[in-house]
Parts: C-alpha cells; sequence; structure tokens
C-alpha cells in the first residue's frame, strides 16, 4: 500500500540525527506540485464537471519559486498540470516559472494523461498534448517532461504518443509504484514509498525492527538494483494516523483529516537506508510530494484553508504548519553540505 494508491479507492544524503553528512549536487533534488498552485485542483482529475483553478498570479509565482529554489534547496520542479485551468493561461503560468527560478533548477511538466474517474476519461487530445510539449521544448526549452500517475501500467493513450514526438528517451514517470516495472517510453521516475517510511510509529524500536517499514524499503531499493533505468525516491512528510494502531502499522484507511507528520528523523534514517543499499547507477537522487502536503494541510482539522502548503507558498512565507517538522526535515537534507562522490 503507497500513498498515491490509497488516496485515489531528490542528492544522496546521510543523515545523522542532527545534521546531514556530505551530499551529491550532481543527483536529484526535486519536488511534485501543481503548476497553478490552486487551493483545490480538482477539474482534470477528477471529472470535467468541477469548478476550474484560478491561475496563479506573476507575483505569486515568483514567491513560490523564490522558496523552492532557495531554502527549499530543489534543483527540479515536476510541475503538475492537468487542464484544471486553461490551456492558455497554464503556457503563461509555466513561463512565469521558468523565469523566476533560478537557471540551476530544472523544470519538468507533468501531464496527467489520464483521469482517476470511473471512466479514467483522457485529459489532453493528441494535439493538445502535442502542442504542450512543441510550447515545452521551443519556448521553455525544457529538457524532460514527465507523466504523473499514481496507478500501475496503465495505457496512457493518444497524448503520450504524442509526447514521444518531440521527447522520445526524455520522459519520466512521476508516482512510480515500488514493485511497478519502468517499460518504454518513460527513461526513469520517481518511486512513491508510502508505506515503506510511515509503517511504525518510533524509529527504532519500530520502524527498524523486522516485519517493519526500513525492511520493507530496503526490499523495493534492492530489486531496482537489478535494473538500469535511475529513479528517485519520494521522501515523506504526509504519514497515515498513528493513533489507530498500537505500533503505527497501516491503520486501513487514508484520511485527509487523520493522517499525521511523519515521526521526526525517519526521513533521514531512510536516506542512510537508501544510500547505503542503492547502486549508484540507478540512483537518481531524492524527490517529494507537495501536492499530497497541500491536501492534507487544507484539512480544517490541520493549517485550514489558509495556512494549507500551496498557501504558504503564494504569500512567499515559510511552511512551519501541521506537516511542518517532516517537511523542514527534507530541506535540511536537500541544503546538507555537499561534495563530488
Amino acid at each position: 500500500m503507497t500513498m498515491g494508491v490509497a488516496i485515489l479507492l531528490s542528492l544522496v544524503c546521510v543523515a545523522t540525527s542532527a545534521t546531514p553528512t556530505p551530499c551529491s549536487p550532481r543527483l536529484e533534488r526535486s519536488y511534485w506540485l501543481h503548476a497553478s498552485l490552486g487551493s483545490t485542483t480538482h477539474k482534470g482529475y477528477w471529472g470535467w464537471n468541477l469548478k476550474p483553478t484560478d491561475p496563479p498570479s506573476r507575483e505569486e509565482v515568483r514567491n513560490a519559486a523564490r522558496l523552492l529554489g532557495g531554502p527549499y534547496a530543489a534543483n527540479r520542479l515536476y510541475l503538475i498540470y492537468h487542464h484544471e485551468m486553461p490551456i492558455e493561461a497554464a503556457r503563461q503560468v509555466f513561463a512565469w516559472w521558468r523565469e523566476s527560478l533560478p537557471a540551476d533548477v530544472e523544470i519538468v511538466p507533468a501531464l496527467v494523461l489520464r483521469m482517476y474517474d470511473k471512466a479514467q476519461s483522457p485529459v489532453f487530445t493528441e494535439k493538445e498534448a502535442g502542442d504542450l510539449v512543441e510550447f515545452f521544448r521551443e519556448k521553455l526549452h525544457c529538457e524532460h517532461v514527465a507523466v504523473y500517475d499514481v496507478y500501475p501500467g496503465r495505457n496512457q493513450g493518444d497524448a503520450l504518443k504524442a509526447m514521444e514526438t518531440k521527447y522520445r528517451g526524455k520522459i519520466l514517470r512521476v508516482g512510480l509504484q515500488p514493485d511497478e516495472d519502468i517499460r518504454g517510453p518513460f527513461a526513469g521516475g520517481v518511486i512513491d514509498t508510502w508505506s515503506g517510511f510511515c509503517q511504525g510509529t518510533r524509529n527504532v524500536e519500530d520502524w527498524r525492527q523486522p516485519g517493519f517499514g526500513a525492511e520493507t524499503l530496503e526490499r523495493w531499493v534492492r530489486k531496482r538494483n537489478d535494473a538500469t533505468t535511475p529513479v528517485a525516491w519520494d521522501l515523506i512528510v504526509v504519514a497515515w494516523d498513528y493513533r489507530a494502531t498500537p505500533r503505527g502499522v497501516y491503520p486501513g484507511y487514508d484520511d485527509a483529516t487523520k493522517n499525521q507528520p511523519l515521526p521526526a528523523g525517519r526521513n533521514r534514517l531512510a536516506v542512510e537506508l537508501i544510500r547505503r543499499t542503492a547502486r549508484p547507477g540507478v540512483l537518481a537522487g531524492f524527490s517529494s510530494d507537495l501536492f499530497i502536503l497541500h491536501e492534507n494541510s487544507r484539512a480544517a482539522a490541520h493549517d485550514g484553508p489558509g495556512g494549507a502548503f500551496y498557501e504558504t507558498l503564494k504569500q512567499g512565507r515559510s511552511y512551519r504548519g501541521y506537516y511542518g517538522v517532516p517537511f523542514q526535515e527534507v530541506t535540511e537534507i536537500y541544503r546538507g553540505p555537499r561534495d563530488e562522490r
């Protein structure tokens, strides 16, 4: 069970409990989030007959870019788009992201090609997808594009074929499930790691014990070592409800009003495990899901709409809310001293 599947039915750093140790600047330190920074982004994700997202202002994008490319230390952003705002507005918003981010922060547009409605409806026509990726390549000079999908092995339809015409060998998958094979045309991606990180309330007494999360995560990493395709591993901020079971195993539900922060220090331990276990050629780096952070933080039981994560980005305000401890831990890992190993 991973978080992406449950809600729908990236630098190698070794860190002690106090301070991250050297990290390679050549590896991925990424986040994925909506280009629109919309408070709600349901249109084109759950169905067509939903309220569209208002595009952000240029200043709101600039505020978000200053944080993500500055103290949050990203060197890559996967910017999700699924028709939640009109295409012409999206072109302008993506252009604002490019002008606002430091030149060394890579933008990877991440398109959702199939919705999560019962019919799994296509989000873009072949022409729409083709025109978009031409814009990304010719106007924004994006080196890669991505498909965002947390369901494994879906047929992405004609829109993916259109993407291939401009980005053959340069298409990534965000939301890969741990046991999911990476097949063409995908050249890499980001692994959804929710259960491998979350299982166990306490780090030493639970998570590291046989049959708990560390063992699961190590098994996933060893399996990826048998392949040649590079992958980044998702660092977790939002965990499940630890109050439901004595030792913090999966409670059987994923509820944004009940989900809790990942225990402090867990990301550092997981990064250490991945670095120790992963074969260098298949370790692309690390990533973190800011979409799910926003969705859970905006619950009234947590930060509420006004304090939700995307709102803090648009305001240029450092996030210190309900999930602030694990989120700041991720940014500390990303900012840690780096060497050239």
